[in-house]
């Protein structure tokens, strides 16, 4: 058997028709779980609004989406908006790469993971606000430190799971790869990174919302001037309705990522996505 072809046997397989597995023919299923999922919202919007509205609860306790629409400064919010999706990207990008440089550092050497690895671990499992300080004396204030926590936060989910790939590599085919004595960049870049791909963006998955939600924890408590501290300064000053608007919009940040991310592994790793 050659390399290659023990490579494709590996590999996962394509998906099943839509037909086989129950969807109606000329619906896809990208279009259908988008139409389930636009349902389901307008469904609790609306139970939101009339169960606000039936109740009579105060806006300062409760809004209704209307309320929130109508009275949120929604100029603040976007501005806000906009310097919380700029750290977030950065710190995004910025703790993937470095989590899966290290992965690969990590898979490639035994003794730089037994040292790597560990202290990875420490380091994730200190909290944000005990690291404050010295994110402070090296990033300073503001967006530079709220970026630093988005790259702290999402670093470690990309390399347990690229790690964990580039290790999942069949038996045969690293036997393969020693009989014709292949080297260790082919070996990467040709064999172990595909492999690892589709962890790698399970790893993106996970770490999307979690970097939006580092970054406004950080704006609030290292300071800055996107949606985290928008959100506190709004409930402290009793601007529910700004408050609310922050949050939802927070929430639309995580969820056009972890999409584009969706997006980007239905068109790039066809062979690898299964529903």
């Amino acid at each position: 058997m050659s390399l290659t072809r023990a490579v494709r046997s590996a590999t996962p397989q394509d998906p099943p028709s839509a037909a086989r597995r129950g969807v109606p023919a000329g619906v896809p299923g990208a279009t259908l779980r988008n139409v389930v999922a636009l349902v389901v919202v307008l469904v609790v919007l609306i139970g939101w609004q009339l169960a606000t509205t039936v109740t009579g609860t105060s806006v300062t306790v409760l809004p209704s989406p209307t309320q929130i629409l109508g009275q949120a400064d929604w100029s603040a919010i976007a501005s806000a908006a906009a310097h919380t999706l700029l750290a977030t990207v950065l710190g995004f990008v910025i703790g993937n790469l470095v989590g899966l440089a290290l992965a690969i550092v990590i898979t490639a050497s035994r003794a730089i993971s037994d040292i790597v690895y560990p202290l990875a671990v420490v380091i994730r499992s200190v909290p944000v606000v005990a690291l404050a300080p010295f994110i402070i004396l090296v990033f300073g204030r503001g967006s530079s430190a709220a970026t630093a926590v988005a790259a702290l936060i999402v670093f470690f989910p990309t390399l347990v799971n690229v790690v964990l790939g580039l290790r999942s590599v069949p038996a045969e085919v690293h036997e393969l790869t020693a009989v014709i004595n292949a080297s260790t960049v082919f070996e990467y870049t040709r064999i172990r990174i595909p492999f690892a791909l589709p962890a790698f963006v399970s790893a993106l998955k996970i770490s999307a919302p979690n970097a939006v939600l580092g970054v406004m924890t950080a704006e609030w408590v290292l300071g800055g001037n996107g949606l985290g501290r928008l959100v506190v300064q709004s409930w402290l000053g009793l601007e529910v309705p700004t408050m609310w608007g922050g949050v939802i919009v927070s929430a639309l940040v995580a969820w056009l990522l972890f999409s584009a991310i969706g997006l980007a592994e239905r068109t790039l790793l066809t062979w690898a996505v299964r529903t």
